[in-house]
């Protein structure tokens, strides 16, 4: 007898990070790691993608609210900051 899975979409009820782990989930699981043009959302309150920040780093930007503020926003939820800085840090230490 097969176990049922848990249905990993989201309910009103789930917490934002819930719905965060819940988007990494089908990220990695639907979208191929080889598409280039493929770009992770890293901030869901802002829309900003992966290449977005790792280009703002190219220009300059050492930390999250720096990069956020070449679009001319800034984090609102905050639960990007510690992914954002993670990419930030690995563009810098590549460049």
């Amino acid at each position: 007898m097969a176990l049922a899975q848990p249905d990993p979409r989201p309910t009103a009820k789930d917490s934002q990070e819930q719905l965060i782990t819940i988007a990494t989930y089908y990220h990695l699981r639907y979208l191929s790691p080889y598409q280039e043009s493929v770009s992770m959302v890293v901030c869901v309150c802002n829309a900003i993608r992966e290449k977005d920040l790792k280009e703002a780093v190219r220009d300059g930007a050492d930390t999250p609210c720096s990069a956020y503020a070449r679009f001319g926003r800034r984090p609102k939820c905050g639960q990007c900051v510690p992914f954002a800085r993670t990419i930030i840090a690995a563009e810098r230490a590549s460049a």
